[in-house]
């Protein structure tokens, strides 16, 4: 096989009910010009049997088992071998749609475009639609600093990178943060940075399966130390953008996500008891504290909000019981 237009990688660990969909659904993709590399990380279930299957009778796909090490480091190792001039990356609990290999390829280069980028679709573990989401095949053509703001806006398609085909350029030195949670998020600003332009589709081509056994998929209401690595993200962020000379509304638009964020982990913190809330609850008000100059002069942070952080400063304890009270008379009506 000679050098392969794209790269696409999947990870797997233990997903023998979900790995046979996710492979048969690169494979039956109408655009063929690829390689498949699958990065085992430590499977003790059939996983492996069945990735080494499909390598037997299709010679584009590369298998490689690994102790485990996690997402991270699978990823890395799947790009450090990567031949292609883009590169895709999939999760091997999820599967694609037969076009969205050839569609996110055409984007790219019919627009002379460094990203190109799906919407999700989320189903349950027999294929099923969840909700009720729109379908339409709008296209636009953004900006780094426009794909940016849309990012933290929540109006393009989420921090994750298995909806996006890359220029491989962008990743020659970028390899995602080993034993950090929201791994994605803590490089997806880097690659729309360096991109000059990103090309969105709002076609639903990438399955996103919510399934029992995949905890990160679960609706984050409680709260777990893990959650603290936003603020590491957060910073390297504002650091990176920063040097980047970007705009300040796209600064604003970070700097309120973050505090969207931080005042999530103090909703979900103070549902915890009191042993066990005292040390995060003390992190993120410090947070909040530390940047509070960045809030109160935030574009996009509203007056109440304002009177929030105010308050927070000068009577911390009294703010966070009011606030708490408050939250439980919500939840409990």
């Amino acid at each position: 096989m000679g050098i392969p237009s794209i790269s696409i990688s999947i990870t797997v660990f233990n997903l023998e009910k979900y790995i046979d969909r996710c492979i048969s659904s690169i494979l039956n993709q109408e655009f063929t010009d690829f390689e498949l590399i699958i990065i085992d990380d430590g499977s003790t279930d059939n996983s492996g049997n069945i990735c080494r299957k499909y390598e037997e009778f299709d010679d584009r796909i590369i298998y490689i088992y690994q102790s485990n090490q996690g997402v991270s480091s699978a990823r890395n190792r799947a790009l450090d071998i990567s031949k292609g001039k883009y590169i895709l990356m999939v999760d091997g609990d999820d599967y694609i749609e037969k076009t969205m290999v050839g569609k996110l390829f055409d984007l790219c280069e019919k627009n002379n475009a460094s990203i190109s980028t799906c919407k999700n679709c989320l189903v349950d573990e027999k294929g099923q639609v969840l909700g009720t989401p729109k379908f339409t095949k709008d296209v636009h053509i953004l900006t780094n600093e426009e794909a940016l703001f849309r990012l933290y806006s929540g109006q393009i398609t989420g921090f994750g990178v298995c909806n996006k085909l890359y220029r491989k350029e962008l990743l020659n030195n970028i390899r995602f943060p080993i034993n950090r949670k929201f791994e994605d998020a803590a490089i997806q600003y880097r690659l729309i940075r360096q991109a000059d332009r990103i090309v969105f589709t709002e076609e639903r081509l990438y399955f996103y399966v919510i399934h029992s056994e995949s905890m990160t998929r679960k609706k984050l209401v409680k709260y777990s130390e893990n959650r603290l690595d936003i603020i590491k993200n957060f910073e390297e962020t504002l650091i990176f953008l920063k040097e980047s000379n970007i705009s300040k509304s796209i600064l604003d638009i970070v700097i309120l996500d973050y505090y969207k964020s931080l005042k999530g982990l103090v909703i979900d913190i103070m549902r915890e008891n009191k042993n066990e809330r005292k040390r995060p609850l003390k992190i993120v008000i410090k947070q909040i504290v530390l940047w509070k100059e960045l809030f109160l002069n935030n574009l996009y942070i509203s007056k109440k909000e304002m009177i929030f952080i105010h308050l927070l400063f000068r009577l911390p304890k009294l703010t966070l019981a009011v606030y708490h009270f408050r939250n439980q008379l919500v939840i409990n009506n």
